[in-house]
């Protein structure tokens, strides 16, 4: 930022005195004292003139050269700011120049040519603790961009084609959980009216992407940096000077309801404040919604905040619940462009103060549910340039990441892909789609799901609701066992297990159709999150959640009695295995009596391997039949 009637390089940051200008001519004084002038006003143009006229009369006039190297520094043409530099500097011992000079071969990613003068202006003893502290970022970066240029990491990026990119400047991917569509922001430059900003989706049709409008939310104003919830039913995104907006950009969300967008609405306090707030990044849990804010209270002009998401109110507005300044992750400067990947761990952002490359750089690091930050890293080059790299996304199997670029200079901003080195990578994620439906009408239930990750005693449990066709989708970070709940009043409950915590590789994603069962006399359900030791009846510490709902549910219907049935697949000696499954349904009724169940409304009987419900053939049968099974026997 310039002082207003003041020139910053000149008479504040290089410290030279107006007594060098007396010393000159009165013509070049009177020159002079005008450029600035029209420096100060802005008029860049006719102070360059003035400037040009000066260098006539005195070509090694050390200020003029200074002021020109200032406004080509303003105007970004940093070439000519570095010639100008070092014009002044055959005509001054004036220390900062070095600094300055190596600040525009760093902009340049001429890192060889920054550190050469970051060292030289080193040397100087008498350097403000503040710039102590810069200089030794800048040193450490040029060295780092060094390496990194030496050492690059795999990076091959593919343009997506015509189907998504147009003569307009296309930015900001973001690809479903199930990788199956694109969102995207397109600059309509061809407006009738003015270049406005639109979303677009792409769906993937014979190995092509072909891209529509999203009609329900685009208006005449900006819309764009969107993220989608899992499911893609929940859209926040960025829209700015609205007339319902708290500041300069806030954001804003639209809901998927009966096949069409809901109106965009501003999602409200304390998301949004009079600040600028934008890039929003959701969870695939829906727990957090990641941004950018330049609002007060936090360590630098932009950073990366997170708040707790709660859900809908009954009016339809979101809910917000404690917001966090991700610490760790900011900087004096700018940290923009948040993603979180849908294993909700793996974390990816720019920032422009962080060792790198110069301008913006993409950084990768691990969050944990409390966010805790760790393994903060540059993505490394050639992702990373002298030029600002930012909006990143990565698709829920982690191998591929999405752009925007203007590296084909004819287009314009196109989208691109590329295939992510191993070593950036996040743990990948399936997703399971499940549709609920009532075992006898065959009517959608928008049922309670709660999915239950049996490898944390901490992390809680997710908890959503099927949507009005009872369809849900929930993401699963591999390499973990969940516990798969669907449950509404008036039916008995559903259980799976899953078990993921040995998988290497994205599996299928897992498609259920699941039938509820109506509360009735015979009706049953089967249980496969309750765990035991080996051919023991000991109840192994991760059935608590399944055993804790089982007690929910007959608390919630005191007038049911249930049998308890124990089942085991063929595997052994039949006497043994009926042995050993009544032993199991007892010790599932006796843990139902610990925790004020009355007995009475229980009875516990194990049937062994004789009555299979899959074939004891294959592994996934036998995985089946090892079961419990709760059976209503009296109402």
């Amino acid at each position: 930022m310039r002082y207003p009637k003041l020139l910053f390089s000149i008479v504040v940051f290089l410290g030279l005195s107006l007594t060098a200008v007396a010393q000159n001519n009165k013509r070049v004084e009177k020159l002079f004292e005008e450029a600035r002038s029209l420096y100060s006003a802005d008029n860049y143009s006719k102070s360059l003139e003035i400037c040009e006229d000066i260098l006539t009369l005195d070509p090694d006039d050390a200020n003029t050269h200074l002021l020109m190297a200032e406004m080509y520094k303003d105007m970004d043409s940093t070439r000519l700011e570095i010639s100008h530099l070092i014009k002044a500097q055959k005509n001054s011992t004036n220390p900062l120049i070095d600094f300055r000079l190596g600040e525009a071969f760093y902009k340049l990613g001429m890192y060889s040519e920054a550190l050469s003068f970051y060292d030289k202006y080193k040397e100087n003893k008498t350097i403000p603790e503040k710039r102590q502290f810069l200089l030794a970022c800048k040193i450490a970066s040029c060295k780092f961009a060094l390496n990194s240029i030496a050492n690059p990491v795999d990076f091959e990026p593919n343009n997506l084609g015509d189907n998504i990119n147009s003569p307009n400047d296309e930015y900001w991917p973001t690809p479903t959980l199930d990788g199956k569509h694109l969102v995207f922001t397109r600059l309509m430059k061809d407006s009738v009216t003015r270049p406005q900003e639109d979303f677009f989706m792409a769906d993937l049709d014979s190995l092509q992407w072909d891209a529509e409008p999203i009609s329900d939310v685009n208006t005449p104003e900006n819309e764009g940096a969107q993220t989608l919830s899992a499911d893609s039913k929940i859209m926040f995104f960025t829209a700015c000077n609205r007339e319902d907006g708290y500041g300069s950009c806030d954001i804003f969300f639209s809901r998927f309801v009966n096949g069409q967008w809901t109106t965009p609405c501003n999602a409200g306090e304390p998301l949004n404040t009079r600040s600028w707030e934008a890039q929003p990044s959701l969870s695939s849990d829906n727990h957090y919604l990641y941004f950018a804010s330049s609002r007060p209270g936090g360590k630098g002009k932009k950073d990366i905040w997170r708040i707790e998401f709660l859900g809908f109110s009954e009016a339809g507005n979101p809910k917000w619940g404690k917001l966090e300044n991700l610490e760790s992750i900011n900087t004096e400067g700018d940290e923009i462009s948040p993603f979180i990947h849908a294993n909700n761990q793996n974390f990816y952002f720019a920032s422009d103060s962080h060792v790198g490359m110069g301008g913006f750089d993409l950084y990768s690091a691990m969050i944990d549910e409390d966010g805790n930050i760790t393994d903060l890293k540059n993505m490394g080059y050639p992702i990373n340039t002298y030029r600002d790299d930012m909006g990143l996304t990565i698709s829920s199997i982690g191998d591929v990441a999405y752009f925007s670029s203007a590296r084909e200079a004819d287009r314009g901003l196109d989208i691109f892909s590329f295939n992510l080195d191993r070593g950036l990578q996040p743990q990948p994620v399936t997703y399971v789609k499940a549709t609920v439906t009532n075992r006898k009408t065959h009517a959608p239930i928008a049922a309670n799901i709660e999915l239950v990750n049996l490898n944390s005693k901490f992390e809680k449990s997710r908890i959503q609701r099927a949507d009005e066709k009872g369809e849900v989708v929930l993401a699963l970070p591999l390499r973990r066992n969940y516990a798969f709940n669907v449950s509404e009043d008036g039916f008995l409950f559903y259980s799976q297990s899953m078990q993921l915590a040995n998988a290497n590789d994205l599996t299928d994603p897992i498609i259920l159709n699941i039938e509820l069962e109506p509360i009735e006399l015979g009706a049953q359900m089967e249980l496969y999150n309750i765990y035991y030791e080996t051919d023991s009846f000991h109840i192994l510490p991760q059935s608590e959640p399944e055993l804790q709902k089982l007690v929910e549910f007959l608390g919630e219907n005191p007038e049911l009695r249930v049998e308890i049935q124990g089942h085991t697949d063929s595997s052994g000696n039949p006497a043994s295995n009926l042995e050993l499954s009544k032993r199991r349904a007892k010790s599932v009724v006796d843990y139902l009596v610990e925790h004020a169940i009355q007995a009475g409304r229980l009875q516990s009987e194990g049937y062994g391997d004789t009555r299979p419900i899959a074939s004891n053939e294959t592994a996934d049968g036998r995985k089946q039949n090892r079961r419990t099974t709760i059976k209503i026997i009296g109402k």
